[in-house]
């Protein structure tokens, strides 16, 4: 018997995580809370820590790990929370980051055309271990379309796979072919075929010299902005073959 052949898609659309779906940062729980005991503490460690750019690359490369960053963090914790406190809230704070909504919608309403969802992050190991526990936990059978945003959970199970730069071991900046070419080449796709939704510029233009098709999205979205961005995806996939699954 012949090896079953999975369909594969035409089309993918690359989307980015931080400034695009979510714009919340790290132990949130924290930095969010001005009443919480380590608020003023951590909220100056963690810009002295992000204005390292050296440091944070590093992260997201996967060359260094989330306990090394904290071995730099200067947070005294007193007795009254574990040693562990603040590795724990790094990982359980990214379930608590709020996505927008109606980005979720959109991409949710493309990829029922066929299209893949792929998310595509310079992100931290950290991030990606809260992305795989959230995959891990039973689905959500059903999706509130209620207020502005909806849960880490629910985008999670928007995805149809990850690409995470601490797993690459490369910004998507850096080199476009090392972050996204295997994964298209095990896909049969090209550049071609796939859309960037990013939010920064040298992100965009790094796709675009690989031969892809980029659009830039900055600051928070308003409806205006959303409707626009529907338009601009729709065009982009009507510009391809039609047919929304290769067949085998």
């Amino acid at each position: 018997m012949p090896p079953r052949c999975k369909p594969v898609w035409d089309k993918v659309i690359f989307v980015d995580w931080h400034g695009v779906l979510s714009c919340d940062p790290f132990w949130l729980s924290i930095l969010h809370n001005s009443d919480h005991p380590l608020h003023s503490q951590l909220t100056d460690a963690a810009e002295v820590l992000f204005q390292d750019e050296t440091l944070i690359h590093d992260w997201m490369r996967g060359d260094v790990s989330a306990d090394q960053v904290l071995d730099r963090l200067d947070v005294k914790l007193d007795d009254s929370f574990p040693p562990d406190y603040l590795s724990r809230k790094l990982l359980e704070d990214c379930e608590l980051m709020q996505v927008n909504q109606r980005l979720v919608q959109i991409l949710s309403e493309i990829r029922q055309q066929g299209i893949g969802i792929v998310l595509a992050t310079d992100n931290m190991d950290c991030f990606q271990e809260a992305l795989l526990d959230a995959n891990a936990q039973r689905p959500l059978t059903t999706q509130s379309v209620e207020g502005a945003t909806v849960s880490f959970r629910h985008a999670a199970q928007l995805f149809d796979e990850v690409l995470c730069s601490c797993s690459q071991r490369v910004l998507k900046r850096e080199n476009p072919e090392r972050f996204y070419g295997s994964w298209l080449s095990a896909h049969a796709l090209d550049y071609r075929d796939t859309l960037l939704l990013d939010d920064l510029e040298v992100n965009c233009s790094a796709f675009h010299r690989a031969g892809g098709n980029a659009i830039q999205i900055t600051d928070q979205l308003s409806d205006s902005d959303l409707s626009l961005l529907k338009t601009q995806i729709q065009n982009w996939s009507h510009e391809h073959c039609q047919s929304s699954l290769r067949q085998c």
